[in-house]
């Protein structure tokens, strides 16, 4: 009689223990599939992001002003951490916007995530100062900016 509890018992236990698993089976699946749509959402929504970023910069290329020659025009320098570096002319009156708009263009950095510091490290722009004039942000004849990224800049901190 013993014996047949005994075997009952383990008879239980393995139905307990086969349940369980089943559960946690299923559970297991359900988290792996919710993980695996998350992943595909994150890459599709990023795929969608750089498709725009460059439309964009379609858009921003053909609009990109013509390099100023005049006498108030003032010449930006770049260097990038890289090592690379460019150069163009700006009128005066242009705004930060087109400085940035250049960078994103010609060089591919998203414009909203470089910091553009002057190589004496007193001044420091970003996206958010676009709408100021070259002439109103105190740029002089001829400036150097260091160009970096908003994440470099918060890492360094």
């Amino acid at each position: 009689m013993q014996k047949v509890l005994k075997e009952l018992t383990y008879f239980k236990e393995r139905k307990e223990g086969y349940a369980e698993s089943q559960k946690t089976d299923k559970e297991r699946q359900k988290l792996e599939k919710e993980e695996e749509e998350k992943r595909l959402a994150a890459e599709k929504a990023e795929e969608e992001r750089l498709a725009a970023i460059e439309s964009r910069r379609n858009d921003l290329r053909s609009a990109l002003p013509e390099e100023a020659n005049g006498k108030d025009a003032k010449r930006i320098a770049l260097r990038f951490a890289d090592g690379q570096s460019g150069q163009r002319r700006f009128d005066a009156e242009q705004t930060l916007a087109d400085v940035f708009n250049w960078v994103d263009v010609m060089f591919e950095m998203e414009r909203e995530k470089i910091i553009l510091t002057t190589m004496n490290g007193k001044q420091s722009f970003t996206w958010e100062d676009s709408e100021k004039t070259l002439l109103d942000a105190g740029i002089t004849k001829s400036t150097g900016f260091r160009v970096t990224f908003k994440e470099d800049e918060e890492e360094a901190k």
